[in-house]
């Protein structure tokens, strides 16, 4: 009987020992869940209540309320040989742009347009599509004309039968590397997404080989994807900066976003926008150079510090008139700094032929000014225009041997268009069109081409043009023209060509 008096308490002070082992853990658990919970209350409710984070959201969901109605999705269409109904072939995306003719004097006179990439709508202008279609956000669907197109640098402007359009607001201020931006389209015919990001860079070339386009991109990480094409690119208030046109590949074209997305800038669109709605084609300025960037050991031969471009002027060139040197290295196009080969072209593409432009060049350890009265680049092969806006357009029918040749638009090279230009007077046609790929892309005739007689037979105007090439017979068409050599001791060259037309 003793003896279990004496165990007695040591056995009920095990049990307890033992019953707090099993059940402590369970409680500790339960006390650091509640912790946990308590805790994840408050971060919840901190972040509720977080005024920067509601500022933030509100101002995204702003952009997007203020940009969408101004934001459309473009469909081509073809008709399906064997239904004989037209049916989808791509899509894109495009925005509202407002064209003021006379802003200074007039304000209130103004007509809305649609933009979007020249790619986006080249189908049609090739004869694939028959259709494209611009519909909005509140569901309305409208069939587009093109006004014009600009392929060196991919924009184009199309025009819709609707009024009470919204146009999207244009930014005053160039990007800037860091900030916030949203791109804006239909990608996958998702129509009027909205993916964010922010500027990766500007300033960028993604087509060395394309040796005649004009690129300036805005490089962003926002997603953009096949369809986002023309869609615009917006800072946080609301504002285009740019326009949606490419992504990086890597020789792969079914790629899709990869962090990597290209955007023309919107002062680039204004000015080719402009001149397309005013002019039907863009008419870039031309001095006549050829341009090559400065590297360490040229900067150290040379003795000179800074942005610039060595150039060399083009025999009887706009530059070389005006006194340009071998080895001259231009710093300022019209005011504009210019630190490489690209911004300078870019810079005197701005201002149209026949403008006299202030050029800066740093020659023998000091800079001097020349006045440069640039021509229209003879070379330029990127506009593409509505037959309406040619001043006298004759178009080959598809039975033509022009046609069959891969020239498709001419216009008469008068005196007038000449001064125009900027060139010499010659009696002849303009080529205004060449079909990519053709029998006259591949034997080398350039767009501004001036045609000067075919199959032997002299040709002054468009008359008798179309009277020569009504006498062409058999599989070749054979044409004199004077076209450009920048090479040559003159602007213009003669030239005799021989091509297929089967």
């Amino acid at each position: 009987m003793s003896s279990i008096r004496w165990y007695g308490p040591t056995l009920l002070l095990l049990g307890t020992l033992v019953l707090a082992m099993l059940v402590a853990p369970g409680m500790v658990r339960q006390i650091a869940k509640s912790y946990e919970g308590a805790q994840i209350e408050q971060v919840r409710k901190d972040l509720v209540e977080n005024p920067t984070l509601l500022t933030l959201s509100d101002a995204f969901k702003d952009v997007a309320k203020v940009v969408r109605p101004s934001v459309t999705s473009i469909s081509l269409l073809a008709r399906d040989p064997r239904l004989g109904r037209l049916e989808g072939i791509s899509n894109g995306s495009g925005w509202v742009y407002r064209h003021f003719p006379n802003f200074a004097s007039d304000p209130d006179t103004y007509t809305d347009y649609i933009i979007t990439n020249h790619h986006v709508v080249e189908d049609l202008l090739r004869g694939r599509a028959e259709q494209a279609v611009v519909r909005f956000d509140d569901g309305g669907e409208y069939r587009a004309t093109i006004v014009g197109t600009d392929k060196k640098t991919d924009i184009a402007v199309l025009k819709i039968n609707r009024t009470g359009l919204i146009p999207a607001a244009l930014a005053a201020q160039p990007a800037e590397q860091g900030e916030i931006v949203f791109a804006v389209g239909s990608p996958f015919q998702f129509d009027f997404s909205m993916s964010q990001g922010i500027v990766s860079a500007t300033g960028r070339r993604i087509h060395d080989a394309r040796i005649n386009s004009y690129e300036n991109y805005i490089q962003t990480d926002a997603a953009i994807n096949p369809g986002n094409s023309g869609g615009p690119l917006t800072n946080v208030r609301g504002e285009v900066i740019g326009m949606n046109t490419a992504i990086a590949v890597e020789g792969n074209p079914q790629a899709t976003f990869s962090g990597l997305g290209f955007a023309i800038p919107v002062d680039l669109i204004a000015n080719v926008v402009d001149q397309l709605i005013s002019n039907g084609e863009v008419r870039r300025g031309y001095i006549g150079v050829f341009v090559n960037d400065i590297d360490f050991a040229t900067r150290q031969e040379l003795g000179f510090e800074g942005s610039g471009v060595l150039c060399e002027p083009v025999p009887d060139g706009p530059a070389q008139d005006a006194g340009m040197r071998v080895g001259d290295i231009v710093t300022h196009v019209g005011g504009k700094a210019v630190g490489s080969a690209e911004e300078l072209r870019i810079a005197v593409s701005a201002h149209p032929p026949g403008t006299e432009v202030p050029i800066r060049i740093w020659r023998d350890s000091r800079m001097r000014t020349l006045r440069v009265q640039l021509v229209m680049d003879p070379r330029e092969t990127g506009s593409l225009s509505a037959p309406a806006r040619l001043d006298n357009p004759f178009e080959a029918g598809p039975d033509s041997p022009a046609t069959d040749a891969g020239l498709s638009r001419f216009e008469t090279y008068t005196p007038g268009l000449a001064s125009r230009l900027g060139w010499a007077y010659t009696p002849g046609v303009l080529v205004r069109l060449i079909e990519d790929g053709s029998s006259a892309d591949r034997f080398g005739v350039q767009r501004m081409s001036i045609i000067t007689g075919v199959q032997g037979s002299p040709v002054y105007d468009l008359l008798t043009l179309a009277d020569a090439l009504r006498g062409v017979n058999g599989d070749t068409l054979s044409l004199t023209l004077k076209q450009w050599n920048p090479l040559g001791e003159g602007r213009f060259e003669s030239r005799q060509v021989e091509l297929d037309t089967r």
